[in-house]
């Protein structure tokens, strides 16, 4: 069996750091991963805090989420892995308009909603996710307290 795809809209919270951890890792699903090279998707990315992976990317493990990611980019002709590569450089741009509208300002936290795609297998181990496409900020906090809505 191969993957069957599902895309849904995620709520998200993150804060400077971890917007730019998730740029990272979607930068590296880009670069290494849907090109198909598992070694360098694992290298990449060696550095994430698991709790982000899981968080943000709903995988358990680095090992397995480039399992997941290089399985499906080499199960896909060319012009469907052109669409992903699309698709992801969406999400890339999603988390940096996070980590831009966060850089340099009073906040600390920014609540979000993005669009993802998940990908699911028979084997739950090849299970993976990403960002697709651009945010839509609900509320920001105040590094000196409360929420802001946007």
């Amino acid at each position: 069996m191969g993957y069957v795809s599902t895309e849904y809209v995620q709520t998200l919270t993150l804060n400077l750091q971890e917007a730019k951890d998730a740029a990272r890792i979607q930068q590296a699903i880009i670069n290494q991963g849907l090109p198909g090279n598992n070694g360098a998707l694992v290298t990449a990315l060696g550095g994430v805090l698991l709790g982000l992976l899981s968080l943000v990317f709903k995988l358990p493990t680095v090992v397995s989420f480039s399992s997941g990611v290089t399985g499906t980019a080499l199960g896909l002709i060319p012009s469907e892995k052109a669409a992903l590569t699309n698709m992801a450089t969406q999400g890339l741009i999603g988390f940096q308009n996070v980590v831009s509208l966060m850089a340099g300002t009073n906040y600390d936290l920014v609540e979000f909603d993005i669009p993802k795609i998940r990908f699911t297998h028979n084997d739950s181990s090849k299970n993976w996710e990403m960002a697709t496409g651009n945010i839509r900020v609900r509320r920001m906090h105040s590094k000196s307290g409360g929420w802001i809505l946007a």
